[in-house]
């Protein structure tokens, strides 16, 4: 009996080591959605315009709407692709559903099972502290607005958890400006530039070939 609760101990304790590390993401994401753009495109580009976007969620309202909308109009114009004019000049229309927005969640405990136990007891001492979990839906229209049809349209979707006390490391140093910095060094921050960047990938590579002609 002693023998199997050290050999179930020292599992446990080896299943919390390995759960603990300080941050992890888990996106839906196409395979090159994290690499950053070159910025040494010297080709064609399209002209578009980024429409508000919609917010079809609790946790977001009108002025965090714009600062994202402002934010990913940067990041598509870093990839050098596209001249971004006002909605009547433009060939096409990037349209932005925010379905899901959540800065902070329960992502439940960095040890056994991710949670389930009460601190005072075996297990919630094996546990440790909890996780910081954010997470974000978007989905992504490509509009013709002189037909009002969509060519292409992509849902994105992100989450990233985070240990208490440690902060997360935008990727690549993405700089968030105005009411998006209290997301700086967080999961959100995380979430916020991986669909941002994989939104911009997947407006590049889905544009038809004869919009690319200025």
């Amino acid at each position: 009996m002693k023998r199997r609760l050290k050999l179930f101990c020292g599992a446990a304790i080896f299943l919390f080591l390995a759960g603990c590390s300080s941050t992890s993401s888990s996106a839906l994401l196409e395979k090159n959605a994290s690499e950053e753009f070159s910025g040494h495109y010297t080709g064609l580009k399209a002209k578009i315009a980024v429409s508000d976007f919609e917010l079809k969620t609790s946790g977001i309202n009108t002025d965090i709407g714009a600062a994202l909308k402002e934010s990913f109009t940067g990041v598509l114009n870093n990839t050098q692709h596209f001249l971004i004019v006002p909605a009547p000049e433009a060939e096409l229309i990037i349209s932005i559903q925010v379905n899901e927005f959540v800065p902070e969640g329960s992502g439940g405990k960095s040890g056994v099972g991710g949670g389930g136990s009460s601190p005072g007891n075996f297990m919630g001492g094996l546990l440790g502290p909890p996780l910081a979990k954010a997470n974000m839906r978007l989905a992504l229209r490509i509009i013709d607005p002189a037909t009002s049809t969509a060519i292409s349209s992509r849902d994105i979707y992100s989450q990233a958890t985070q240990m208490p006390g440690q902060k997360t490391k935008n990727s690549h140093g993405m700089v968030f400006k105005g009411v998006l910095s209290v997301y700086t060094g967080t999961p959100m921050g995380k979430v916020i530039y991986d669909c941002f960047n994989e939104a911009a990938h997947y407006t590049v590579q889905n544009i038809p070939v004869n919009y690319y002609k200025y």
